[in-house]
């Protein structure tokens, strides 16, 4: 409608009644200094009323008294639309007023005539909230998909990506703006893109969305995606959307585990051992299948329960197993080992040996406990077989030497009372030396048996008292020289000698370790023995040159019924039962001291004694049976 049209009073009347627009009519101020501002209100419909509650007050009033019910702004809004009308006839403006919590926004239509200002209104409050919404939703979109880190990505019927994410350009080395536009032709190897391609084409004859595990890179790498076709408002397809997540670790995680179960259940299989687990936040407890292989039986499905495992332990054993399993989780460690008793399909108890591990959460708490069970049934029938052959050996020998003991003493003395004889010819007497020498021995030999079930039983005895030991080393060195005749023995005392000892179990001691040298050292060399006090300790060492003891021997050499040191070069004595380091270790131990051994070429072997200045109180000793 032109301008014109706004002069007479039907026509304002006729446009007073389109709705739903609101309309205001005002008669400008001509020749006045604001035209605009000193309009006259002239009239408005009923839906500019609606629009402005209070409106139907505002006939005949000037847009300045209007103005100072309106605020500041409004009157700026009102000078600014003056000063606009005056080089153009018609203007357009958004203008918005807050109601309440809500922000109410007008599209304001203003046209000039000569006399009249008309003022077209339309709520666009709706529209407004409507794009605000889309631009936040919009946002919002634009957030997710650069802060992924999945790649999402879209791309036209042609292949060229219209979209693609942070997170999918930095899997292919570029920028976003480096890959928007570009097809997979141009971004992979052929045989890559080639695939990429007949995956999308399934997703197209499909026409909905697919996920597939997808290979990239030469099968380098594996990719989850999820893709779907892009419909426009008439549902036409304009293109395909994608999202894809590396799982290359996953699936290298997941194979390995799959392989370290593969090892697991062939580790299982080969050792026989029973392995359980046992999820201590479930209650869910598993067996290997070796279960019912070894023990004949194995729990039902549901049944493998704690209850199942713990009702099979022999009830003598189940109160320490039990107590075990408390005290390692109770404390720090991980892990446990204990043997008990566990019941078989046919009734009877194979004794297993359990070894275990607790996992334990961040706080230190136990989640669960893995644990093998070993059946050492064989073994520990064999343990108690040569316990009871041992005892019964030990038995034998103590028997056997306590009985020789009368017998061996009455041919000693029938011995020495004939070699007093005057009328003995040479030979005679000979045959006496001889059978004096064979009953020492004999009795040495016997007394050593005595001693070595002693020791076995709960310690030799001694009898310690006020003694020096540098005159003891010289009887026993006087003692050896009548069967070693021309060898050698230097004794060299330092210091202190004196002590609370039994003169007797160490001068036997001596004899051992000096009987030993002797025979096993080399004849042109002397036996050492030295005697030196060490901060009120007293040290004594025993040296032979020779031959080395073999390396691997000495950590056995002190155990019963060894020999050491090799072949005897002199052995009058005739050689020994291989007690007689294992007494000396059991003596010195008796006496609170310690013993060892050390042997090279260079500087031979030496025996090295340790002793406090005063020996222990001697303890009740048992009586061999």
């Amino acid at each position: 409608m032109k301008a014109g049209g706004l002069e007479d009073a039907a026509s304002i009347e006729s446009l007073a009644s389109l709705e739903p627009y609101g309309m205001v009519v005002l008669r400008r101020a001509l020749g006045a200094e604001h035209p605009l501002l000193d309009a006259e209100w002239v009239t408005s419909n009923p839906a500019a009323r609606q629009m402005m509650p209070g409106a139907e007050a505002f006939q005949g009033l000037s847009v300045r008294d209007i103005s100072t019910t309106q605020g500041e702004e409004f009157t700026r809004m009102v000078l600014r639309w003056e000063k606009l009308l005056e080089q153009q006839a018609q203007l357009s403006e958004d203008v918005s007023y807050v109601v309440g919590t809500r922000r109410i926004v007008f599209r304001a239509d203003v046209l000039q005539s000569a006399e009249h200002l008309v003022v077209w209104l339309r709520d666009i409050t709706a529209e407004r909230e409507e794009l605000e919404a889309l631009r936040r939703s919009r946002d919002l979109f634009q957030r997710v998909i650069h802060c992924a880190s999945d790649a999402i990505f879209a791309k036209d019927l042609q292949g060229r990506y219209t979209l693609i994410n942070p997170a999918g350009a930095r899997f292919l080395g570029l920028r976003p703006e480096d890959v928007i536009g570009r097809t997979d032709e141009e971004l992979f190897p052929p045989d890559d893109a080639q695939a990429i391609r007949a995956r999308e084409q399934a997703v197209f004859e499909a026409d909905q969305a697919l996920t597939y595990e997808d290979r990239a890179m030469g099968g380098l790498m594996t990719w989850l995606s999820t893709k779907g076709v892009l419909r426009d408002e008439t549902g036409a397809i304009t293109g395909l959307f994608g999202i894809s997540r590396d799982i290359t670790a996953r699936q290298r995680m997941e194979q390995a585990l799959r392989e370290s179960e593969a090892r697991f259940r062939l580790v299982a299989r080969a050792t026989r051992d029973v392995l359980w687990d046992r999820d201590l936040s479930t209650g869910e407890m598993h067996w290997s299948t070796s279960l019912g292989v070894v023990f004949g039986e194995a729990p039902r499905q549901g049944l493998a329960s704690w209850a199942w495992w713990r009702e099979r332990i022999h009830p003598e054993d189940q109160d320490r197993e039990l107590r075990t399993l408390h005290a390692v989780m109770s404390g720090a460690e991980d892990s446990w080992s204990n043997e008990y008793r566990f019941r078989r399909a046919d009734g009877g108890y194979a004794f297993v040996l359990e070894r275990g591990y607790i996992s334990r959460n961040p706080d230190g708490l136990p989640e669960r406990l893995i644990a093998t069970m070993m059946d050492v049934s064989e073994r520990k029938q064999r343990e108690e077989r040569q316990a009871h052959e041992a005892r019964m050996v030990e038995r034998f020998m103590g028997v056997v030497g306590h009985d020789l003991g009368s017998p061996l003493a009455a041919i000693r003395i029938s011995s020495q009372m004939l070699q007093q004889a005057s009328n003995l010819v040479p030979r005679q007497r000979t045959a006496l030396g001889r059978i004096e020498e064979s009953a020492q021995r004999v009795s040495r030999m016997t007394r050593q048996l005595l001693d070595g079930v002693l020791a076995r039983n709960g310690g030799l005895s001694i009898q310690p008292g006020p003694m020096d030991l540098e005159p003891v080393c010289q009887r026993v060195i006087a003692e050896l020289g009548t069967v070693y005749p021309g060898r050698v023995v230097q004794l060299s005392a330092r210091g202190d000698t004196q002590g609370t000892w039994d003169a007797d179990r160490l001068a036997q001691v001596l004899s051992n370790l000096l009987g030993n040298a002797l025979e096993h050292g080399d004849a042109a060399h002397p036996i050492r023995l030295q005697l030196w006090d060490e901060a009120g300790v007293q040290r004594l060492e025993v040296n032979n040159q020779g031959g080395p003891i073999d390396p691997a021997l000495l950590p056995h050499l002190f155990e019963p019924f060894r020999q050491g040191g090799g072949p005897r070069k002199h052995h009058p004595s005739g050689g020994g039962l291989g007690l007689g380091l294992y007494i000396v270790r059991e003596l010195v131990r008796a006496h609170g001291g310690d013993v060892g051994v050390h042997s090279t070429a260079e500087r031979g072997t030496t025996f090295a004694l340790t002793l406090p200045r005063h020996a222990p109180e001697p303890l009740p000793q048992p009586i061999p049976r």
